[in-house]
């Protein structure tokens, strides 16, 4: 596999749980002992109590607390440790959690990377072992991987009820929209030269990962996606010198480490309540965002309307001014060429005051009566003429027509 070259450096701590270094000389070196265990404990410092309590060989040196990193990548509360037989070689480490993620928007992938936490394409925990842990575990490739292992039958039967467990829950909260999740384990078997040693080491990494929607957003044009997260356990190493490593994977003491752990009911108790909070908090601010992203969207979509609703009407004004301006020419051509009939035949149109009728008739009159029935026009030069009470004077009234 490519090693993927990203900042995921901040992905681990040193090897020695919470800054402490086991140092040893070589008056210490003996071969390591593996007859009767020790208790040791793992404190928490932000609540200064214990965390759990576990056993380990007798007369190992350790360090272990619970580690909170920061950073995009960061797990929340982490039991990191490191246990060294006395000859400082043969070691049992656990590193922190971490998380990463990926989406198929290109654009959501370009908001990642400028916030300085790129987007990771990474789903498995063979892949993370590989690309992530092992490159920044031996960053001066001296390091060779022999082989990339499953986990034994036993740990992949586990996972497999624990992930039917979790897709389980997920059904019951619709609301969460998880899809495609997936829960598994892998190791890799490394051999490296350490201060003039032949080592071998396991490490194991168990990654979950699920898929969330991203809805399409007419707005913008932004297709629909998916936003993948993931996250290890923990990654946990056995160090034993060249030839040693199976044999110390069998010792009852590495093997049953799990078992002894006991942890403090008021230690998960008071991480519970923070996780709690935590996770409310981050469901407020979610909605807070969510709010924040529909509201811009919607805006974006009303001034897209009201762009497009002034973009009609200019359209329409623009429309009914041209007609109107078209109806006014082709009026002014009627009344042109009417006025130039009219004024060829000797005639003129004359308006009824009465009616608003317009009557066309011979110019060479200066009065024009009509009749009250419309059907009859009398044309006279007499100024003095009024045909009421004269003409028809019980059948019919008489109005004089006005020149237009």
């Amino acid at each position: 596999m490519k090693t993927i070259t990203t900042n995921a450096a901040v992905f681990f701590l040193s090897l020695t749980a919470a800054g402490s270094v086991l140092v040893y000389s070589d008056s210490e070196a003996a071969k390591t002992p593996w007859s009767g265990t020790q208790r040791v404990q793992v404190t928490d410092p932000k609540y200064g109590i214990t965390a759990m309590s576990f056993e380990i060989p007798a007369g190992w040196r350790f360090a272990g607390s619970v580690v909170r990193p920061v950073g995009c990548h960061s797990r929340g509360a982490n039991v990191s440790y490191t246990a060294q037989s006395p000859d400082g070689i043969t070691a049992l480490v656990a590193l922190p959690g971490v998380t990463w993620s990926w989406t198929t928007s290109p654009e959501a992938l370009k908001a990642m990377a400028n916030t300085h936490c790129p987007g990771i394409d990474i789903n498995t925990p063979a892949a993370f072992l590989v690309n992530i842990a092992v490159p920044n575990l031996h960053p001066t490739a001296n390091a060779k991987i022999v082989a990339v292992l499953p986990l034994p039958p036993e740990g992949q039967a586990n996972l497999a009820a624990q992930l039917k467990a979790q897709i389980a829950n997920s059904a019951s909260m619709p609301n969460l929209q998880i899809k495609n999740q997936t829960l598994d384990g892998a190791r890799v078997r490394l051999q490296y030269v350490r201060d003039g040693h032949s080592i071998e080491e396991m490490i194991v990494a168990v990654v979950t990962c699920s898929d969330t929607p991203i809805v399409a957003m007419a707005a913008g044009n932004r297709p629909a996606a998916l936003r993948r997260t993931c996250a290890s356990r923990g990654t946990s190493i056995i160090r034993a010198p060249q030839g040693e490593l199976d044999k110390v994977m069998e010792e009852p003491t590495v093997k049953n480490l799990v078992n002894t752990i006991q942890p403090n009911p008021d230690w998960q108790n008071r991480v519970a309540q923070d996780m709690q909070a935590e996770f409310q908090a981050m469901m407020a601010a979610n909605d807070r965002q969510f709010q924040a992203n529909q509201k811009y969207f919607a805006d974006q979509n009303a001034q897209m309307l009201a762009r497009g609703r002034e973009f009609q009407n200019n359209m329409r004004a623009s429309t009914d001014a041209a007609l109107a301006n078209d109806r006014a020419r082709q009026n002014a051509i009627d009344q042109s060429a009417h006025a130039t009939a009219l004024y060829s035949l000797d005639r003129q149109d004359f308006k009824n005051p009465a009616t608003g009728q317009t009557i066309e008739a011979s110019n060479e009159y200066n009065h024009q009566w009509l009749s009250s029935d419309g059907s009859t026009l009398i044309q006279t030069q007499d100024h003095n003429f009024d045909p009421n009470g004269q003409v028809y004077p019980v059948s019919q009234s008489w109005t004089e027509l006005v020149p237009k």
